[in-house]
């Protein structure tokens, strides 16, 4: 893109120079010494140049292609303590200890959590 750009660039300058052409008066007042070659013709072609160079230039890398290998493979699913697993899903329980003025009462809490890979 960066050549392409510049070429642009060195087109413009040069497009600058040839917009004051000078002819002779009369019939030929329309065209210049070369003929029917005007300064749009002849900044067309060198901004058509420039990118045909650059694309020409852009286009000799090589490339290597690497293909991925087999990969550490599955990891099987862990979860925290001796919680078991059950269908993709860990499970674990504990106990909630709840004291009021009159007793104390325990209830069993089952929760579940996703394991880690």
């Amino acid at each position: 893109m960066k050549k392409i750009l510049i070429a642009a660039t060195a087109a413009l300058c040069f497009a600058g120079n040839l917009s004051a052409v000078e002819t002779a008066g009369g019939a030929a007042a329309t065209t210049t010494a070369v003929g029917t070659i005007t300064a749009p013709i002849v900044v067309g072609a060198a901004v058509g140049l420039g990118f045909v160079g650059a694309v020409l230039s852009n286009n000799r890398g090589s490339t290597t292609s690497v293909e991925p290998g087999p990969g550490p493979g599955p990891v099987d699913p862990t979860c925290n303590g001796s919680d078991p697993l059950v269908d993709g899903v860990c499970t674990g329980t504990t106990t909630t200890v709840t004291v009021s003025g009159t007793g104390t009462t325990t209830v069993p809490v089952t929760f579940t959590y996703m394991p880690t890979t």
